[in-house]
């Protein structure tokens, strides 16, 4: 069997493609809350990475090239530097780390192994929808609105699809308004194809960084305050990309975080209706903070706006070539036969009544309300 490559020559970053596999492997389920959680050593057995390295403080899993480092109780990992935010927070058990089932399926699986996602294929059109617009300006800032910065990256990504060759649509190309319901409905028209909503930040106490979001897989707490409202356990369209939605938020938000130079905030995922109601991989990202320094002067030059079109469309395209197998490698042969039948288990599946598990989510949920800062 042979090692995969890793996204290096294109990110810039080793986001993983593949692995050597065992033909069988043996997952250690523990649960805890209601909730299905496995072991790191026993992540890193089935991804061939070495075993995690623990100080009690934080754990770390490398194999040639790349990791995945954190910390016990906490909720946030870095994938070589890249921040994601868990769905569930690790959680220690007889001296051993654990993860939740539904990270490993939901997270981990699409960043190590995008070529594996199945019914994914190359893009060929791209929807940009320019958050707000009209009498809805958005966040408002000392240089300017949202919906005028949305629009003005939308535009400029939009002319650099073109000249690469894709085909691009527009929910709006003027400053008009667009009912949120309208938005992914039009998107939904089109096949091979991936929408991106361009957003700026706002903060009561003027935050800074960057933040992609995808949606919230179900039966996982919103990580957006103005979604904590939307129940957490019912079915949306957008549901059937989860997969999709994690690989394409990983190449956008990589290529952000690399070349803005802003505060990485991490990949989350919410319900924003955008994205919920999209029937394509859709992402939405948060450019940096309207009000924040030092976000919005750096929003209001013509120069970072060029520069996060530029992230946008090299995340596509990277997402593009990860998910259908033609990126280039310096070592092709080095690629993992996409006939490798090795798949992760069904470890997300539901356990408990419907109580019980609304009752370890209410418990999550608590957790995300009191940490979820705007």
């Amino acid at each position: 069997m042979r090692r995969a490559p890793t996204l290096a020559l294109t990110l810039n970053l080793a986001l993983v493609l593949g692995g050597i596999f065992p033909a069988e492997a043996k997952w250690n389920v523990v649960m805890h809350e209601k909730r299905r959680y496995v072991t790191l050593e026993d992540v890193a057995t089935f991804y061939k990475m070495n075993r995690p390295v623990s100080d009690g403080k934080s754990f770390r899993l490398t194999a040639n090239g790349y990791s995945i480092k954190g910390r016990p109780q906490g909720r946030d990992v870095l994938v070589n530097g890249v921040k994601y935010v868990l769905c569930f927070p690790i959680i220690t058990k007889n001296g051993e780390n654990l993860i939740s089932a539904m990270d490993v399926v939901k997270i981990i699986e699409p960043i190590l192994r995008p070529q594996k996602i199945k019914n994914a294929s190359a893009v060929r059109t791209v929807i940009l929808d320019a958050g707000h617009g009209g009498h809805d300006s958005g966040a408002r800032g000392p240089l300017g609105a949202e919906k005028d910065a949305a629009l003005d990256v939308v535009n400029r990504a939009r002319k650099l699809l073109l000249e690469n060759g894709f085909q691009v649509h527009r929910t709006r190309g003027t400053d008009i308004f667009i009912p949120l319901e309208k938005r992914p409905k039009f998107a939904n028209k089109h096949r091979n194809a991936v929408f991106v909503s361009v957003h700026f930040n706002k903060s009561k106490s003027g935050g800074t960084g960057l933040e992609t979001y995808c949606l919230a897989p179900r039966g996982v707490p919103s990580m957006d305050e103005e979604n904590l409202r939307y129940s957490d356990f019912v079915q949306y369209p957008g549901h059937k990309r989860d997969a999709e939605n994690v690989a394409l938020a990983t190449a956008v938000h990589a290529s952000l975080v690399r070349k803005l130079g802003l505060t990485d905030r991490g990949i989350k995922r919410a319900r924003f209706v955008v994205i919920k109601n999209a029937t394509l991989p859709a992402i939405l990202v948060e450019g940096g903070f309207m009000s924040g320094k030092p976000d919005y002067k750096l929003i209001a030059t013509p120069a970072y706006r060029q520069k996060m079109a530029e992230c946008i469309v090299e995340g596509i395209m990277t997402y593009s070539a990860s998910v259908s197998g033609t990126i280039q490698y310096q070592k092709p042969s080095a690629i993992v036969s996409a006939t490798d039948p090795t798949t992760v288990p069904d470890l997300e599946k539901p356990v408990g009544s419907a109580t019980d598990r609304k009752a370890s989510v209410a418990t999550a949920r608590k957790l995300i309300q009191a940490t979820v800062k705007k």
